[in-house]
């Protein structure tokens, strides 16, 4: 390969780099999404790599689940612990319910999860920023409460995750100059 042909190599690369780089970090912040996503929902670990707090077992009175509940079948245990006036916490709801009660996943309905995504792409003089969060206000709200309560992010990607978001992006960027 001569130098020129070389030179004009380099510069189709750079090319493609400009025109692709923000469709391919919108990419790769999907999958740190799905990633950050899944690990929550799965293990119910943090992003390094610990346990988030336990859902809570203070009771309440059950009335307060009135129409909360995902079926008519929960919502029917529900209203029956409000007619004996048992109590019920967070906990026993999520039981009542048919959920996990451990690992705390911060999954109800499923619509914060849903709602969780690229927020935006921008380009920086460094590369690209991806920014990630509620893609509306439903999501923002509960991710910004759930993260309060736990007093750290529950949508923080983790170092790992961001190092394999960073090596499908090298493949990429090789593939590029390789091609």
């Amino acid at each position: 390969m001569t130098i020129s042909e070389f030179a004009a190599k380099i510069e189709r690369a750079a090319a493609r780099l400009d025109a692709e780089i923000e469709a391919q970090a919108s990419k790769a912040g999907a999958d740190l999404v799905a990633l950050v996503t899944n690990r929550v929902i799965q293990t119910g670990r943090d992003a390094e790599g610990g346990n988030f707090s336990a859902y809570s077992t203070a009771e309440v009175p059950a009335f307060f689940y009135f129409n909360r509940s995902r079926n008519s079948g929960a919502e029917a245990k529900v209203r029956a612990k409000a007619k004996k006036k048992e109590p019920i916490s967070y906990r026993d709801f999520r039981e009542l319910n048919n959920l996990n009660t451990s690992p705390k996943n911060f999954e109800f309905t499923g619509a914060m999860w849903r709602g969780f995504g690229v927020l935006s792409v921008q380009r920086t003089s460094g590369g690209v920023t991806v920014t990630i969060g509620g893609r509306n206000r439903d999501s923002e709200q509960k991710i910004e409460w759930n993260t309060e309560q736990e007093a750290k992010s529950i949508i923080k990607p983790s170092k790992q995750e961001i190092g394999f978001v960073r090596d499908n992006l090298q493949r990429w960027v090789n593939g590029l100059l390789n091609g």
